[in-house]
Parts: C-alpha cells; structure tokens; sequence
C-alpha cells in the first residue's frame, strides 16, 4: 500500500517539475492552441495520469489503483462542465485567444491550491466527525439534483465579488498589456489589465469547483494520497482539454445528465454507508454473493465508469441538432452581456 511521508514528497516534487515544464516549455510563447496542438497536449497529460496510476498499480495495491483510476476519470469529466464555464469568462473579458493558454495555466495553479486545501480540510473533519459524509453525500445529490434539472445557468464574470472589490481600490484599464498584470495609463496611473481580472476571476471560480469535486472524490475514496493524485493529475490536463473543447462541443450533450447521475449515485452512497444497520446489511450481501471483500467497491467504480462513458457515447452519437459555434454551449465564448464593459 501507498503510504507515507517519502510518497508524498517525491510525488510533489514530480507535480511541480511537471508545472514547470507547462510554464516555460509548453507554454513559453504566447500563440493560438490550434485543434492539433491540443489533441498532442491532451494526450500527453493522459499518458502521465495513467503512469502515475501504474505506478500506484505497481507500488500500491490493486484496490488503490481502482480507487485512483475511477477518482481520475471522474475529476476529468467534472473539469469538463468547469472549462465551459471558462469560455464564458473569456468570452465576457474578451480575451485574446493567443492569451488563454497563459490564463489557463494560472487558472490551474489556483485549481490545486484550492483543492489542496480542502483536501486537507475534508481529511481533517472526516477523520473527526465521520457523520459528515452525511452531509457531503446530501450536498452531492443537490449538486445532481441542480445539474440535471436546473439547466443552463447564466454566468455573469462582472457580478464575480473579487472582481467589484478590486475595481474598488484599483482602477483597470480598458486594454491588455499582453499577459502582464498591470500597465500604466496615459495619465501616468499604474492600472491593473483586464487580464489580472481574468486571473482573478478563475482563481475565485477554482473555489467553487474545489468545493463541487472533492466531496465527489471523497465519495470513491477516503484514501488522503489517491485523492490528491487523481485530482492533481485531472487539473493538470484541463489546459489542453478547453482548446480542444472549442472543436468538440459536439460530443458533451449528454455529459451534464451522466454527471448528475454520478454525483446522485456518490451522494446516496455516502449517506448509506454511515448507516451502521445498512453498512452491516451490505457487508452480508458481498459476502452471500461471493464477491469478495472489495466486490461492492469494483461493482460502484463500474456503474460510476459505465455512466461516463455511456453518456459521452450517446453525446457522440445523437448530437444536438444545430449545435456548433451558436448552439449549447458552443456559444459561451461569445460577446459580453449587454450594456457590460470589458474592464
């Protein structure tokens, strides 16, 4: 089993040569992630999820590299619905696309900040109030509850709070300086540029995500080190995956519903098992059925897979009629709400 300060350690240390290998390699030129590029991107923040997952396989046992591939693949279909809420947010900034894989690269350094922390929060109360898993299980099925039926929600970037308390105490200009954070006006003023707004913003939007998520994953495992993994490795590959999006709308009609079911499923799962009569029925009925001791654990990681996938089959499938640039979710890119400023 993965356990232990030395694991922690080095695969930090791994984490943070591979950010520095996004920053001043991968992106070291500000340019326009064409279809291509983010296809190649996507593909090789795979290949490092599923070596870190043979790893754990390998050095771990087989029961953490489930737990870890079922997390992964979970986190990365929630980061999907995340990046579509970032075309809004580029959209509304009108951000330059030669500046959003800059943007989306601070977007992922917030991302695991936020989520370390309440990894450490959610290990820390878990380990101390076991009864709130009830309350991270009955969170999860209002989240479902609030996805599959609540529909599209509007995302305004301009009522983001940290945004009106900056403009607040510091003027902003009407133009980017490139991806600098501040520039200065005709005037001699120092401004911050629209694109520290932009900056700001996810950096808040990351909270929220972090909030939505780690109870997610929390629900497939309570394991400290797997959690942390699989949703570091989730957020690393969201860079590549929103370019590659903007061409593949297509296939993610169905994806929010498959979501919902999932996030649903987690929530009643976690709420079950506190219960300490259903928790002992449950153990008897693994063990009448001859499953072995981690059946019921497989049985939910492949209800959990099938639901993801099945939903993205069916997105790719049956297509929204007429969706593309203009259509769901196509259009989050787009102008700006009526009557709103860029800065």
């Amino acid at each position: 089993m993965i356990d232990g300060i030395g694991v922690w350690i080095v695969f930090n240390l791994i984490l943070v040569a591979l950010l520095v290998l996004d920053l001043f390699v991968l992106s070291r030129t500000e340019h326009i992630v064409g279809l291509k590029e983010a296809g190649w991107l996507t593909a090789f923040w795979t290949l490092v999820a599923v070596g870190v997952g043979a790893w754990i396989f390998i050095a771990g046992n087989s029961t953490q590299g489930v737990e870890y591939t079922t997390a992964y693949v979970a986190e990365r279909a929630l980061s999907i619905d995340n990046l579509f809420v970032f075309l809004v947010i580029f959209g509304y900034f009108r951000l330059p696309r030669e500046y959003q894989a800059k943007a989306l690269l601070f977007g992922i350094i917030g991302a695991l900040i936020a989520r370390a922390i309440f990894i450490a929060i959610g290990v820390a109360v878990i380990s101390a109030f076991s009864w709130f898993l009830v309350i991270l299980g009955v969170f999860l099925v209002y989240t479902a509850y609030k996805l599959a039926f609540a529909g599209d929600q509007e995302v305004d970037p301009g009522r983001n709070i940290a945004v009106r308390i900056f403009r607040r105490f510091m003027p902003v200009s009407e133009e980017y300086n490139g991806t600098h954070f501040f520039t200065r006006l005709p005037d001699g003023v120092r401004a911050a540029t629209p694109f520290l707004l932009v900056v700001i913003v996810l950096g808040t939007t990351d909270v929220v995500f972090a909030i939505d998520s780690i109870p997610t994953v929390f629900g497939i495992t309570e394991d400290a080190f797997i959690v942390w993994a699989s949703n570091a490795m989730a957020v690393l590959g969201m860079r590549p995956l929103f370019f590659l999006l903007e061409g593949m709308v297509r296939l993610f009609r169905f994806l929010q519903y498959g979501l919902a079911i999932i996030l649903g499923f987690v929530g009643v799962k976690m709420i079950v098992e506190t219960i300490p009569a259903t928790e002992e029925w449950l153990h008897d009925f693994e063990k009448s059925a001859h499953l072995g001791d981690q059946g019921l654990i497989f049985i939910s990681r492949g209800i959990i897979l099938t639901v993801l996938f099945g939903s993205v089959l069916l997105s790719a499938l049956f297509p929204e009629p007429g969706d593309g640039p203009g259509g769901h979710h196509g259009g989050l890119g787009g102008q700006p709400p009526a009557g709103q400023s860029t800065g």
